[in-house]
């Protein structure tokens, strides 16, 4: 039986303030039939309802992952991941740097992370500044040396000479074990800091870097697809979602299957690759050269969209002193070993163009895929070509510069990092190509470069920094791919340093020793040998790998100032101290150096500011009277003496000083 018009009316009267439920009740009728007719007179507000459910519906799990996003970054998971960090300790905020945890992105199932370098750039750009960030991996961030060994900074020296108005600011973001995917991901970070232009040096980690086709942190063979999930995974929840896939796969593989996970033991070399046989003619060593080219047009085009000049060099490896890591023969191809070989009779025989062809085919034939395959060069230039690009011919340079045009230990330390004379001569590559680009004509005076041999003693690499070097090749090549099985030498457990600088250098690379606490402890070794010059080496590598930091400035000009009595080469270093962080120690001594020179308006004021910062300061007083005197204002110098004898009478050398201002003002 059907709801009455009296039914009817009271539902009408009351369906805005009362549910179906409650209606039903008071009328005593159907809830089904008094629904139907509430969806008749208001139909409107039945759709309502839909609507606000299904928006509700899809409200609750996005307000789920925001409130989980917001809890990740406030619990700050994986850390801080941007590119630059503009530090308030120390720094209040005034320089950036590379984050050092920014390869979080990127490595997953990696542990320890490769670090950057320590340059630094101004957070607001001046107009004066001429800015340049380097791309690449290990090799771009100077493995095995790092810091004063790269190569951004020799061409930075050489800009420094060229352009005396300008500030130089190259600021190099290479890391180990990454490829093309890092580089394109870096852009968008790097734009925001309004680069003029960019150097890339990069190609040999494309199938074991991060994210690459061969790599244990491979993502899919896919540029685009990858692409999509670099941007994904600036999100925390994407993260946290990675993470957990990659510790998933890792209990499966090691809990349930018994297989080792290639990301935990061994060296970085040797955790990052997965596949470790890629045959030219092989599936994913197409994918690798598809994930090559195409990263390289995303990453050329955006930069040219934003007009921001590339030079993008070729890249060099080992040749002639590397045997193919991984020889395999397959229905195309002779084995890798057999075809060195065959490079090593004609080299021998003096036919060096074929032994050349055979080197490099050599290389290539090798399944394990360290060394970029010649192929990638072509790439590069026709890349460069399309995109409007400037080609730096690295490699070709680096051939002329090798014995009998074959690239072997002459240039490279293993496989394919250079050693220090390798990245001299990339960095003297990447000045060349700036300055044959044009783009510097309108203000650099190309007559100011040095010799070439000045920029080479100006990396300021030691031979402490020589021995670190020694321990990470040696470290390398104790292991795997190198040496399989332990190492035979049993390096480095068995292994007793020569002496002091091997042993600190040692200490570097197994004992975690900070780089600079070792270039200190040398310096002070070395003063306490008498052997001035070389603990001067050692603070001038400091400063060159810290330009912000006054610290080493005064280490060196106080060598120079009070034990080699050298004014001429302690005044930049005091002028740099004081200009970065005014003090009472860097005042009295530039003071000093100025009144020394015949500046006693400047040097008086100098002293008087380290006078300001320490009022007890009995040496800048005995300075000040000086200074005072030397500029003909006797009583005032005479005044100083008497403040200083109240001080500290016994203050050597002040009563005869005394005696000479009273006589000379009688």
């Amino acid at each position: 039986m059907g709801l009455t018009n009296k039914q009817k009316k009271y539902i009408r009267d009351h369906h805005r303030d009362k549910s179906a439920d409650k209606l039903s009740r008071e009328l005593k009728a159907d809830r089904t039939m008094v629904q139907e007719y509430l969806d008749v007179i208001s139909p409107q507000t039945a759709g309502r309802k839909k609507i606000v459910f299904y928006i509700a519906a899809l409200l609750i799990p996005m307000l789920f992952f925001m409130i989980l996003e917001g809890s990740l970054r406030f619990f700050d998971y994986r850390g801080d991941t941007r590119l630059f960090t503009f530090p308030e300790e120390y720094f209040e905020g005034e320089y950036g740097f590379v984050n050092r945890n920014f390869n979080a992105r990127y490595f997953f199932n990696t542990r320890n992370l490769p670090g950057f370098s320590n340059d630094a750039f101004l957070a607001d750009k001046p107009d004066t500044s001429f800015r340049v960030f380097a791309m690449g991996g290990s090799s771009t961030a100077g493995y095995p040396y790092g810091f004063n060994a790269l190569f951004s900074r020799v061409t930075a020296d050489a800009l420094n000479d060229i352009l005396p108005g300008r500030l130089i600011e190259v600021i190099n973001l290479g890391a180990s074990a990454v490829n093309s995917y890092t580089l394109y991901d870096q852009i968008p970070e790097i734009l925001e800091q309004k680069p003029d232009a960019i150097f890339i040096y990069a190609g040999h980690n494309e199938f074991y870097g991060a994210l690459g086709v061969g790599s244990s942190e491979q993502f899919g063979a896919f540029p685009g697809f990858v692409r999509t999930y670099l941007k994904l995974q600036r999100l925390k929840t994407f993260m946290l979602l990675r993470d957990g896939i990659a510790s998933m796969s890792q209990w499966i593989a090691s809990g349930i299957l018994g297989q080792p996970h290639p990301a935990r033991d061994g060296t970085l070399m040797q955790r990052m690759v997965q596949d470790q046989t890629i045959t030219l003619d092989s599936r994913v060593f197409e994918y690798g050269k598809n994930q090559f080219e195409s990263n390289l047009d995303e990453i050329l085009q955006r930069f040219r969209d934003n007009n921001i000049p590339v030079f993008i060099s070729s890249i060099a490896s080992n040749l002639r002193d590397q045997e193919p890591f991984v020889s395999i023969e397959t229905p195309r191809y002779p084995p890798a070993r057999v075809v060195f070989e065959q490079a090593r009779r004609y080299y021998s025989q003096g036919e060096y163009d074929r032994a050349y062809e055979q080197f490099v085919y050599a290389k290539d034939l090798d399944a394990l895929k360290f060394r970029a395959p010649e192929v990638f060069n072509d790439i590069i230039r026709s890349k460069a070509e399309k995109h409007g690009a400037i080609y730096v011919p690295v490699y070709e340079n680096m051939r002329e510069q090798s014995e009998n045009r074959i690239i072997g230990f002459e240039l490279m330390l293993e496989h394919l990092h250079p050693n220090r004379t390798g990245y001299f001569h990339i960095g003297k590559s990447f000045y060349e190509a700036v300055a044959g680009s044009g783009l510097l004509d309108a203000e650099a005076d190309y007559q100011a470069l040095r010799n070439w041999d000045e920029y080479y003693e100006r990396m300021w690499v030691s031979e402490l920094d020589e021995r670190i070097a020694y321990h990470r090749v040696r470290l390398l090549t104790s292991g795997w791919p190198f040496v399989t099985g332990p190492p035979p030498d049993g390096y480095p457990a068995a292994y007793q340093p020569a002496d002091r600088i091997d042993q600190l250098a040692f200490e570097v690379v197994h004992a975690r020793k900070r780089w600079d606490q070792a270039k200190l402890e040398i310096a002070e070794f070395y003063m306490e040998n008498g052997e001035f010059e070389l603990a001067l080496q050692e603070y001038e590598g400091l400063v060159r790998d810290q330009p912000y930091n006054h610290s080493p400035y005064i280490f060196a000009g106080r060598l120079l100032l009070q034990v080699m009595n050298d004014f001429e080469r302690a005044r930049p270093h005091f002028e740099n101290a004081w200009r970065i962080n005014p003090s009472n120690y860097a005042a009295r001594m530039l003071g000093s150096i100025e009144v020394n020179d015949g500046n006693y308006e400047r040097g008086i004021e100098l002293l008087e500011k380290a006078l300001e910062f320490n009022p007890d300061d009995v040496q800048a007083l005995f300075n000040l009277s000086g200074a005072q005197a030397l500029a003909g204002d006797l009583e005032t110098a005479y005044e100083t003496a008497l403040k200083l004898d109240h001080m500290q009478p016994g203050f050597p050398g002040l009563q005869q000083w005394k005696r000479q201002l009273e006589s000379r003002l009688q």
